[in-house]
């Protein structure tokens, strides 16, 4: 995903907290015909399964970088003991 691939996924954890489905991935059921269907609708609307990649490669790099997410969390915790 984070290479700009389009996501197919069952979304076996039923996360809704950081991707959104249709927009940075694609969300199919769990049998064979509706990821066939999906695969077909990648293959018929290849720009827009492309954009729906980018989309996600981009909220993957700019939400899960390690350095963001260190320097977040450490903005936190010091603006936490400036308060007390």
């Amino acid at each position: 995903m984070s290479t700009g691939c389009v996501l197919v996924s069952t979304n076996p954890r039923n996360d809704r907290f950081s991707l959104e489905s249709g927009v940075d991935y694609l969300e199919v059921e769990a049998d064979v015909n509706s990821i066939i269907s999906t695969l077909f609708w990648i293959k018929e609307n290849f720009q827009q399964a492309m954009e729906i990649g980018e989309n996600g490669a981009t909220k993957v790099k700019n939400n899960f970088d390690s350095k963001v997410i260190v320097k977040s969390k450490l903005s936190h915790i010091f603006e936490t003991k400036n308060i007390n």
